[in-house]
């Protein structure tokens, strides 16, 4: 009776560690693949980290630039600060346009405009921008960041050279001697490092302002 009763008792057994045996490899199989598509997304949420704070990065680069060369134009052309500031906006809406391309990535920056990107001009001239852009940098794996942050200080300045190459220029219009003139501003004007130039043009007398603490702007009237 023992040893009949042993076949099916081992039989039971054997069908007890069969199912165990599953059980254990699909829970383990189950905790891999968890712990796999954890890892995954971890990685996806650095690479859309790391690739927000390249593109913000480049954008506020390019704003500064950007604010360099709307100064050197607006002031070759004698304009104002708004100019600059317009300037500025199309400069870095057309880097926008461009996009970015990341393999596994999709992203999508706003344009800048009036109320989403401010410029603050300062006591001695120079410029500040700040903003926030609506931006969506979205991985294949779901993971996303939104908005990038625009903040740029520029110590050109652009505003101060604007003002005394107006004031040169009234003073030209009832100097006799244009050339005394140039050598008065220089003198006056040498402990901001701004340098002076006069030039007669038909009659018509340009000046030019450069800030030599800075980039090479000129302004022109």
């Amino acid at each position: 009776m023992d040893q009949e009763g042993a076949a099916p008792t081992l039989a039971v057994f054997l069908l007890f560690v069969l199912l165990c045996s599953a059980a254990a490899f699909t829970s383990f199989q189950t905790g891999h693949q968890r712990q796999v598509s954890t890892i995954q997304q971890l990685i996806a949420v650095d690479v859309v980290r790391a690739s927000t704070s390249t593109i913000e990065g480049e954008l506020n680069q390019t704003l500064s630039i950007t604010i360099g060369a709307a100064m050197y134009e607006a002031g070759g052309h004698a304009e104002n600060k708004e100019n600059v500031e317009q300037r500025v906006r199309e400069y870095l809406n057309e880097r926008i346009a461009l996009g970015w391309s990341y393999s596994n990535l999709t992203v999508s920056v706003e344009n800048c405009n009036e109320n989403n990107l401010k410029f603050y001009w300062l006591p001695d001239g120079s410029i500040a921008a700040r903003g926030y852009l609506a931006a969506k940098i979205q991985h294949v794996g779901g993971a996303a960041a939104n908005g990038v942050r625009l903040s740029v200080d520029v110590t050109w300045r652009y505003e101060r050279l604007h003002t005394v190459a107006l004031l040169a220029s009234e003073m030209s219009k009832t100097a006799g001697d244009f050339e005394a003139l140039e050598r008065e501003l220089n003198d006056n004007y040498a402990c901001e490092r701004l340098v002076f130039t006069l030039e007669n043009h038909d009659g018509r007398c340009w000046v030019s302002v450069r800030d030599m603490f800075g980039a090479k702007i000129i302004v022109n009237k």
